[in-house]
């Protein structure tokens, strides 16, 4: 029992002394980025491209950084974005990367959390998750609709609020209706009192919850309505 203990707690402890190795050799660049961590089942890289577009709508410079296997190719792609003099970094990351704790000693801006409306993720997935909340990002971003998940995401700490999105009436921005088109979807939601219209290209009843995810991030980034609706719009998803 002892020797599982200590092979358990191994892999942090070697992700620790590998993220303070890239953070020097990198030049540290998390310090001056706002890393936006986009995950969750399924939609975390269409809430991605969202949120990217929000901030290039505001004439800020930001990447994007889809789905990144190791510390390492994180840390490079990290690195070729802030050396461009980019202000924001927006990431998209699965819950076997975040298992690895591919995000050891980096600094979360804002932890963003999809959801599609297929129920509550297993396990493993939570456990994963879970690595990323605690990180006591800044500001965090959640689903009210299903209460096991808000109820266990809305307890993870951080520095300023946990904003919630969905159907119910109490979210920072509420989904009021939708309608769905053959080559994309559009939704009207309220968000401080003002109701306003977003649409996309992403064909899909769960892309109004993720473009409700991405919108109540720009608004907690600053960005404006117009900012919003144009981001939202300006993403165009590859046909394969």
């Amino acid at each position: 029992m002892a020797e599982q203990k200590k092979t358990s707690g191994l892999k942090p402890k070697l992700q620790k002394a590998k993220a303070k190795f890239l953070a020097t050799y990198y030049s540290n660049p998390g310090k001056d980025l706002k890393i936006i961590a986009v995950t969750g089942v399924n939609g975390r890289d269409t809430t991605a491209h969202f949120i990217q577009e929000i901030i290039k709508s505001r004439d800020t410079k930001t990447g994007l950084i889809v789905d990144p296997k190791t510390t390492s190719e994180l840390y490079k792609q990290i690195y070729k974005i802030w050396k461009t003099g980019a202000d924001h970094v927006v990431i998209s990351v699965d819950s076997v990367a975040l298992a690895n704790h591919i995000f050891y000693g980096l600094p979360i801006y804002a932890a963003v959390l999809t959801e599609d409306g297929t129920g509550a993720p297993d396990v493993s997935d939570h456990d994963a998750q879970s690595i990323l909340f605690n990180t006591e990002p800044y500001f965090s971003i959640i689903c009210r609709d299903d209460n096991i998940k808000y109820e266990i995401y809305s307890k993870y700490p951080t520095k300023t609020a946990t904003f919630t999105y969905g159907h119910d009436h109490d979210c920072d921005l509420r989904i009021n209706r939708q309608k769905l088109y053959k080559m994309g979807t559009e939704a009207n939601v309220t968000y401080s009192g003002r109701s306003f219209d977003v649409a996309t290209y992403v064909a899909s009843e769960s892309a109004v919850n993720y473009m409700a995810a991405a919108a109540l991030t720009g608004f907690a980034l600053g960005a404006d309505i117009d900012n919003i609706v144009d981001g939202i719009a300006d993403y165009e998803p590859k046909i394969s």
